[in-house]
């Protein structure tokens, strides 16, 4: 029996019912496979950190995990549509700081995520991590995430130079000393009417401010989820930030990142650089040049004898409710996040320092780091991370922090206009102004301010 339409239509319908079965076939093979566990991440290096961990666990367990790496951007939007809609989620996953309130913004019961805040306690794994770090992970005093990392704040600074020019930096102890030396040694040097030195690499539209808020112990908002910027002492902060950044007093240099960065820092342009933990792995991976050359010290405090870190950004592991085996997710995270074995080899890989201080005593933080000039970087900042101050997490983290830098410009356009005169006044007006906006978006989530108010 011949095929009415001839050869050629025969044989492309042959091949196309016989890929079809095939690709059938082959989806029917692939949707039979389910991982135990899918746990999502942002962050490659974290990726890279977590896999011979998990492929021990998988052993351990005899289960199967599968680590998915995607966008942080995406995987906020993603994961808060899927969260509200029912959609598949993963089983863990890590999200950025200042992310957490997009998932908390309704009923707690609500909150996709498995609260662990009884867990922590029953397993007497609260008390061995720095608290100030559930901050970022909490709402309404429960807590949504384990904490990943501290991020404590230094200075580093270009030690040869400094050196050079005499300055001792145990005597740099206050924030006002600091920009007092400053004045003394940002200078020109050869004469063409523009500073070629200047003490310290910082953002001129305030891209630091809430890091040196958080030092001052003003954060945006407080643990009751309040609006708490608006107080004198965030005035003071930015009228530090003005004088320093602006009019003849300056002392500061916009460096940037990537190249620009590099190359500020190699010719010295600046001395000092706002350094976290994790910008230390950055500096020895990208600033080969500058090898033995760079030391670390505790930032300046506010006033004398007062805080002398901050911190400056985190990542934080969620267990979702749509978990299927939330013993088994709870079990990794613990393997990751609590495991001495592994913290210390992966503080050497990273210098992020974890929030597990079991883990501080470990050989890889005492370790003496020629390119900080022979420093045991993780002691160095291990030291400070219990300091380190609360930034607590909100629904509106970010209107607060857009409403902030508008203040904070506002303060600035009328430095440039009119000076000092009557600009702190002004400058804790603009924050009222701004704080109070704030205030009043906030206090349309019905559900939110019912929960707050019933505490405890």
């Amino acid at each position: 029996m011949s095929f009415p339409y001839g050869k050629a239509p025969l044989a492309l319908l042959t091949v196309a019912i016989v890929t079809g079965a095939i690709l059938a076939a082959t989806r029917g093979r692939q949707s039979a496979y389910e991982p135990d566990l899918v746990f999502m991440i942002f962050a490659p290096n974290h990726v890279e950190a977590y896999e011979e961990v998990v492929a021990e666990f998988e052993r351990e367990h005899g289960v199967d995990v599968d680590i998915q790496l995607v966008s942080s951007r995406a995987l906020t939007s993603r994961l808060q549509a899927a969260l509200m809609t029912g959609a598949p989620v993963p089983d863990l996953v890590e999200i950025l700081n200042g992310t957490m309130g997009y998932y908390t913004r309704g009923p707690l019961q609500d909150v996709g995520f498995v609260d662990l805040t009884d867990r922590l306690h029953d397993e007497g794994l609260y008390d061995r991590i720095v608290e100030s770090r559930f901050s970022l992970w909490s709402s309404r005093g429960r807590v949504f995430a384990l904490p990943h990392d501290v991020h404590p704040v230094m200075l580093c600074y270009r030690r040869d130079l400094v050196e050079e020019l005499g300055i001792d930096v145990s005597t740099l102890t206050t924030w006002d000393e600091f920009a007092r030396v400053g004045r003394e040694i940002t200078t020109d040097l050869d004469g063409d009417g523009n500073p070629d030195r200047y003490m310290l690499d910082l953002n001129h539209g305030g891209g630091m401010l809430p890091t040196l808020l958080l030092q001052r112990g003003v954060g945006l908002f407080d643990a009751d989820g309040n609006v708490a910027f608006d107080v004198p002492e965030a005035a003071d902060v930015i009228m530090w930030h003005i004088r320093q950044t602006r009019g003849p007093g300056r002392i500061t240099f916009e460096a940037g990142w990537g190249q620009g960065l590099t190359k500020t820092m190699i010719d010295g342009l600046c001395l000092f650089y706002f350094c976290p933990d994790w910008r230390t792995k950055q500096f020895e991976m990208d600033i080969a040049a500058l090898d033995g050359k760079l030391a670390l010290m505790p930032l300046p405090a506010w006033e004398a004898g007062a805080r002398r870190t901050s911190t400056w950004g985190g990542t934080g592991l969620c267990i979702t409710k749509a978990c299927r085996n939330q013993e088994l997710a709870w079990a990794l995270a613990k393997k990751l996040y609590f495991d001495k074995d592994e913290l210390g080899a992966r503080f050497k890989a990273s210098n992020i320092i974890p929030p597990f201080q079991d883990a501080w005593n470990l050989p890889e933080f005492q370790e003496q780091r020629p390119f900080f000039s022979n420093q045991p970087v993780g002691a160095l900042f291990a030291a400070l991370a219990p300091s380190t101050p609360p930034d607590y997490a909100s629904p509106y983290l970010s209107l607060a922090r857009t409403k902030l830098s508008e203040a904070f410009l506002n303060a600035v356009d009328r430095f440039e206009k009119h000076g000092e005169d009557g600009l702190r006044e002004y400058t804790i007006s603009e924050l009222k102004r701004c704080a109070d906006y704030v205030r009043r978006v906030s206090e349309r989530n019905v559900f939110l301010r019912e929960e707050m108010e019933a505490r405890p």
